[in-house]
């Protein structure tokens, strides 16, 4: 009778034992368990991770890789046509540009007024048709937020209806400072941040100067 019953228990355990292993579970020995791959579909061996990175979002110019640091990363190419979240912004090595990013100084936010209340965004070295006197400002900044300590972001008309902007020292008697009118520092000293006379600088109501100023 007992050895009736220690066979049973022996069946037992290794029934127990299969059923373990077909619903998931481990011997320990086993190395090819795996886990749901990104789309749903697919295996990645154990000890894979998954990657649950965006790959960057134009709209805030952040990516996975930022996460923590608040700081925005470069896009580049097309910032879009008349995009919600058009206006300064960035840091000393970023300046947005419509719904991308561009890194300064190497390249420029150019800022192209189409007409008819339409204004084109894009990162490029040198904006096209700044020179030829086009509708186009070239930004290399925007704001204070661009510009490193002890500088300003001064904006200056170029040929035609053009203009550019740069961090300076300070702005001479023929340039505008530029700020932004939603950053907590705007930059402004003996005055406050507006948009008025803005389109004087070829620039949507998005921008700002200090103290209002045009040209």
């Amino acid at each position: 009778m007992r050895g009736r019953t220690l066979g049973l228990l022996g069946a037992s355990i290794v029934l127990g034992s299969g059923l373990w292993l077909a619903c998931g579970g481990s011997d320990g020995a086993n190395d090819a368990l795996t886990q749901p791959g990104a789309d749903g579909g697919g295996v990645l061996p154990e000890g894979s991770t998954l990657d649950t990175g965006t790959g960057g979002d134009a709209a805030t110019g952040t990516d996975a890789s930022d996460a923590g640091t608040g700081q925005p990363e470069a896009g580049g190419g097309d910032g879009g046509i008349n995009p919600p979240d058009a206006g300064p912004g960035g840091n000393t090595s970023v300046i947005t540009c419509g719904s991308t990013s561009c890194s300064i100084p190497a390249e420029t936010c150019c800022v192209d007024r189409l007409g008819g209340g339409m204004t084109a965004y894009g990162c490029a070295a040198v904006c096209p048709g700044v020179d030829a006197g086009a509708d186009t400002a070239a930004l290399k900044c925007s704001g204070q937020a661009n510009c490193a300590t002890g500088t300003v972001c001064c904006v200056r008309q170029g040929a035609g209806n053009s203009a550019a902007s740069e961090c300076k020292a300070s702005c001479n008697g023929n340039e505008a400072q530029l700020c932004d009118l939603a950053a907590a520092v705007s930059g402004c000293t003996g005055s406050t941040c507006s948009k008025n006379n803005i389109g004087d600088w070829n620039l949507p109501q998005v921008y700002a100067t200090c103290g209002g100023m045009g040209n």
